[in-house]
């Protein structure tokens, strides 16, 4: 610890310019002659009481000269620090014994150094009376260093580590919050452990509580004993700043505790507290703080996550006995409204933009659906705040909800496009997803309905998934198609599907990676699938492929996912399901042919029915009750296969080819036919249709697609086992 750390930052101000002198000098070390100059210069309002009260006034002219005189000498360059003399250093001690436990302040070094300087100080006194300058030591009229001063003092030093939130220029409202103040207001109160310790997720509200707090403090709407009470933020960062030595830390923790021990109505808030314990940066801050919380000597507010409670405060139990915990959790429906329009005026005044009653509510569906990792009110406010600022830099006077999407492309990093509106109930949800799922049209039919009662909120259960679906059938009916199709008619991204194979996770090992591993495991480190899932696809689809194969543990996790719409990952951070829909599919009866309880006819779609009894025998029978629908998909006959590859895999390969090489194929019904019949398999599905055209059409048309001119037609027709091409003009309905 440096001696200078006792001195007052005028003080210190008055050293400084010392120093400064002695440079300018020829002397070469700091003497008591720099400082009498100094005094004059940084300290003249003590000066001047000094001769006013000694019958004297000051000489400006001289005080004038002598700073021009100052500025007009270069300093001179040395190695290392500047020496200083012997009669400087005495003063330096009598001015810290006359402080004693405070700060040394310029009136101590004023009278440390009268016997000494006073004959330096004599030209600049002009007397009025009779001489005063040869006044004993101890007649110097020095400043007031009652109570007063070690009060401001106190105040400074905790300036120096934050601000204070009840200070005069504060200004933080709050909304909607008065039952979690009101908690809050009641620990203060308390005689033993009047220390709260605010526990919540980031964007709940936990710095805004404290806030609102003092503004009810300066608003006198608190009890009698806390009207008077002063709430000032201390930052970790400040208290670490320049703690290089050994040593340096302790001291501006022990300076903050005394600080607010001289102010009775004074309450630290420590957000981020978990930052002072050993656990999180083996730093001793907390270990100087305890003794100080026991005896009452200072009351701390503090705020942290669950997740850093559990990883960091928690070792600590001798801290956290001084504390009392206050829960915060996100803003219920009605809360969330009042906060918001609360908010949207002062961002109104701020961007000079409309805020409609419209944008408002449709800012926490938005927030809602696409940014389910964050927590309210922050999001909805920030996606305001964002799309207000996008407004007013477009030059618009309202804001539009279009501004919103942009909003949280901003936020989220992803490329939203406006979805299917769920104010008109999604209409043409089926038609979205029949573009490319075809034959299907019972599925598609539960699907879309099931999908319109999730996303309505016509469920009471709002935090469930936005529909949960078990698809079952053959393999290459459909299924993954389906969910694909669905999150892009959702969101309208493409990006908005997160797929995960479930055969990875047969061993019961392998489901630590869904929600993260234990700590000391491999893996700990990584982010668990299912965070990044709804990190990524929010608003889309989280596809559970070939479930079936999924270890009973990992079952027993979806089944509380699907029920509350929440689980908890490895590093204690909740995870929020509700603005996902939940696909999962199976191949559960379809082993070694047509699926049992699967009707190949196509005549009528409700002959098509869930195979339960091989449910049952896969999946335990409370998960299966949590779906939302089980939707069985027929296995596919020729016809079906026919239209597929017509309507789906031929248009699709056809587009691929216009916008790669300008080329279009036009097949002839031979050229079907014999693909049809290398391809159609009632076991294996769409997927052989697949092979089948990547053999006969893709192979043979990779060796000549490079001498085809752009805009050429190919006829593709049938010859033998294989598919033959000849260049013609395009013709009006070619495939």
């Amino acid at each position: 610890m440096s001696r200078y750390d006792k001195y007052s930052e005028s003080a210190l101000s008055v050293l400084v310019k010392t120093q400064d002198i002695a440079l300018r000098g020829a002397v070469g070390e700091t003497g008591y002659r720099d400082l009498a100059e100094a005094l004059v210069l940084f300290d003249l309002p003590d000066i001047i009481a000094i001769a006013k009260n000694n019958n004297a006034v000051i000489d400006v002219e001289l005080v004038k000269s002598l700073n021009n005189r100052i500025e007009s000498s270069v300093p001179r360059e040395i190695d290392g620090p500047i020496k200083i003399s012997g009669e400087f250093r005495s003063i330096l001690d009598k001015a810290e014994a006359l402080a004693g436990d405070a700060k040394v302040e310029p009136a101590h070094l004023i009278k440390a150094a009268w016997p000494t300087i006073k004959k330096e100080l004599a030209p600049f006194f002009r007397l009025e009376a009779a001489p005063a300058l040869s006044i004993p030591e101890d007649e110097i009229d020095l400043p007031d260093m009652g109570p007063r001063t070690r009060s401001s003092e106190a105040v400074e030093a905790l300036l120096r580590f934050g601000d204070e939130l009840t200070g005069p220029d504060a200004d933080f409202p709050i909304f909607g919050r008065d039952e979690e103040l009101d908690a809050l207001t009641s620990v203060l109160l308390k005689y033993w452990k009047p220390n709260p310790l605010i526990i919540g997720e980031s964007g709940v509200g936990k710095t805004a509580l404290v806030q609102g707090l003092a503004m009810r403090i300066k608003a006198g709407a608190v009890p009698k004993r806390l009207a008077s009470a002063r709430i000032f933020e201390v930052r970790v960062s400040e208290l670490l700043a320049g703690t290089t030595l050994h040593g340096a830390l302790e001291e501006n923790v022990n300076q903050l505790v005394e600080a607010a021990s001289e102010l009775p109505d004074a309450f630290l808030f420590i957000d981020e507290i978990h930052q002072i314990v050993p656990a999180f940066a083996n730093n001793p801050i907390s270990e100087v703080l305890k003794p100080a919380l026991s005896s009452g000597k200072i009351r701390c507010i503090g705020a942290t996550t669950a997740s850093d409670y559990t990883r960091y405060l928690e070792k600590d139990s001798a801290l956290l006995r001084r504390f009392q915990t206050v829960l915060i959790k996100e803003p219920d429906q009605a809360a969330l409204a009042r906060i918001v329009s609360g908010v949207a005026p002062r961002l109104e005044a701020h961007f000079g933009v409309s805020i409609s009653e419209a944008v408002r509510a449709r800012s926490v569906e938005v927030a809602r659906r696409y940014l389910p990792m964050k927590r309210f009110p922050d999001k909805a406010l920030d996606v305001l705040d964002r799309a207000a600022a996008k407004a007013l830099f477009s030059g618009e006077k309202e804001l539009a909800e279009a501004r919103l999407l942009d909003a949280v492309q901003d936020i989220a990093n992803v490329v939203v496009e406006p979805g299917l509106d769920e104010a008109s109930g999604l209409a043409g949800l089926e038609a979205a997803i029949s573009r490319d799922v075809l034959r299907q049209d019972g599925a598609v039919r539960a699907i879309a309905q099931a999908v319109r009662v999730a996303k309505m909120r016509l469920d009471p259960r709002s935090e469930r998934p936005d529909g949960a679906f078990l698809l079952t059938g053959p393999t290459g009916v459909g299924k993954t198609a389906l969910a694909e199709r669905l999150a892009r008619a959702l969101s309208g991204r493409d990006d908005a599907l997160f797929r995960i194979d479930m055969s990875e996770f047969s061993d019961a090992h392998t489901a630590a990676r869904l929600l993260g591993a234990p700590p000391g495991y491999i893996g700990y480190d990584d982010a668990p699938l299912l965070t990044r899932a709804i990190e990524s696809c929010a608003g889309g689809v989280l596809l559970l492929d070939e479930f079936e194969k999924a270890h009973p543990q990992v079952h027993r996790l979806f089944l509380q996912i699907l029920d509350a719409g929440r689980a908890t990952d490895a590093t204690g951070r909740s995870l929020s399901f509700s603005s996902l829909t939940i696909v999962a599919t199976c191949n559960v009866g379809g082993e070694g042919g047509q699926a049992l309880g699967f009707s190949s006819d196509t005549r009528d779609d409700a002959d098509a029915r869930a195979p339960m009894v091989a449910l049952r025998r896969a999946f335990p029978v409370e998960l299966l009750n949590r779906f939302d629908a089980i939707v069985p998909f027929r296995a596919l006959n020729r016809d079906d296969a026919l239209v597929i590859l017509r309507d789906t895999i031929l248009r699709d390969a056809n587009a691929n080819l216009l916008r790669e090489y300008g080329v279009t194929l036009s097949f002839s019904p031979e050229a079907l036919d014999s693909l049809l019949a290398a391809g159609f398999s009632r076991e294996f599905g769409v997927r052989d249709l697949q092979r089948a055209y990547r053999r006969l059409v893709s192979v043979p048309l990779s060796g000549i697609i490079g001498s085809v001119a752009r805009g050429t037609t190919l006829d593709v027709a049938a010859r033998g086992d294989t598919l033959e091409f000849r260049a013609s003009q395009p013709e009006a309905g070619a495939l």
